[in-house]
């Protein structure tokens, strides 16, 4: 066996050229810096999760690229000499108002997280969150072909039905900056309403649950577009539910100094579970946009989506709607659920940044009134180290004569 230290070029010039020119943040996977060499910003757009250009084409490559690490390589083998991993620690504040009093949660800690990411072989990644089990897990492949790349990628993971190769910022796994996603209408309702509790949403089918993948996927620096079979597990992590099919495509252009990002989805099919006749019906159609660019010394980012989920008639069954009893089983199953956000994020300074942004969900029963849930929030987040940071934010959400008011304070530290 034979121990080899490869570099990648562009790996190289990256990390060179952000610590030349760019403030150091607290917001990255320290496996991947470890495995790559790069700074912070080479990959994340103004903070983590977010992904910039660069950290979109890392993640096309399966996580495989290594800066100076050293590899230990053999027939069928190329792993890094050393697992790399990270450890995330989190301390969570939130008091909720409402009309009949206020609620007050401490979690400390709310989040003791071992990622373990990075090179698996050479056309093979992993991403896997570990507390105590695989929270979430990604195995991607990568092959390149000629002037994109494509493969076949299994996910199962809280960050949504796209996970298995996801590069907006909108929602997801890369829309958690400023807590962006819980104003998201594809995560509030693909995943259950958020009724503005962070640590502890309301309980129902799909709600904070994982979402299981095998997605065909091919893109470049202009388009990325997947297609695969999801399963949503339900409250009880239901996890031998069949598969419905999804289409997911997103395209990818300059605008000057900003660069804009159009995607939609649709997801359609029945959904069974322990081989029951029947099934829920799943019928879900969602756009999404954003434009990220910088103004002077300021970044600046804008996101929006919209969702539309109809009632679906079943194999010898009703019409019915997983996404109606994702959301809070408030709605009866034949209802149908929509909803929009829009959000504005800026980072005047390396250590600050600020969020405003406004979401409805909608709900249309078979019979009786619609119901709307509105929801406005304004974050902040600052860096006190590298590798430390404070964030907040205070939400409003207001569903008919009901308001619930959130404030949400938490210590974030990744080492």
């Amino acid at each position: 066996m034979k121990k080899t230290l490869l570099s990648a070029a562009s790996f190289a010039v990256v990390a060179v050229s952000a610590v030349a020119i760019a403030p150091t943040t607290s917001e990255a996977i320290p496996a991947f810096a470890r495995q790559t060499g790069a700074a912070c910003l080479s990959c994340h757009f103004q903070t983590f999760p977010a992904v910039n250009a660069f950290g979109r084409s890392f993640k096309l490559g399966a996580f495989t690229d290594v800066g100076e690490q050293a590899l230990i390589e053999d027939d069928g083998l190329s792993l890094p000499s050393v697992m790399n991993s990270s450890f995330v620690l989190r301390a969570q504040y939130n008091s909720e108002k409402t009309a009949t009093g206020t609620t007050t949660t401490w979690a400390v800690p709310a989040d003791a997280v071992l990622l373990m990411a990075g090179r698996v072989g050479s056309n093979t990644g992993a991403f896997v969150e570990f507390d105590g089990g695989a929270a979430n897990w990604q195995l991607m492949n990568s092959f390149d072909f000629d002037s994109f790349k494509g493969g076949l990628n299994i996910q199962n993971t809280g960050f949504g039905p796209t996970a298995a190769i996801e590069v907006t910022n909108v929602f997801g796994q890369h829309g958690g900056k400023l807590f962006g996603k819980a104003l998201s209408s594809v995560n509030n309702i693909l995943k259950g309403v958020n009724t503005g509790n962070a640590i502890a949403p309301v309980a129902g089918v799909g709600n904070g649950a994982n979402t299981t993948s095998v997605a065909l996927w091919a893109g470049n620096e202009s388009f990325l577009v997947q297609v695969a079979g999801v399963a949503f597990e339900d409250a009880n992590a239901v996890t031998n539910a069949s598969f419905v099919p999804m289409i997911r495509g997103t395209y990818i252009a300059d605008l000057g100094a900003a660069e804009l990002m159009i995607g939609g989805g649709l997801i359609s099919g029945t959904q069974t579970t322990n081989n029951t006749p029947g099934g829920v019906g799943v019928n879900a159609t969602f756009v999404d946009l954003q434009v990220q660019g910088e103004m002077g010394d300021m970044s600046y980012g804008v996101y929006a989506d919209y969702t539309t989920t109809k009632a679906k008639g079943t194999n010898g069954g009703g019409s019915s709607n997983l996404f109606a009893i994702a959301a809070g089983g408030m709605a009866a199953a034949g209802s149908d659920v929509d909803g929009y956000s829009i959000r504005a994020e800026v980072k005047p300074t390396h250590s600050l940044m600020f969020g405003l942004g406004a979401g409805q969900v909608k709900t249309t029963p078979l019979v009786g009134a619609v119901t709307k849930t509105n929801s406005t929030q304004v974050a902040a987040t600052y860096e006190v180290y590298q590798n430390m940071e404070i964030n907040t934010f205070y939400k409003v959400d207001t569903a008919g004569a009901t308001t619930t008011k959130t404030i949400f304070a938490e210590v974030e530290a990744l080492f």
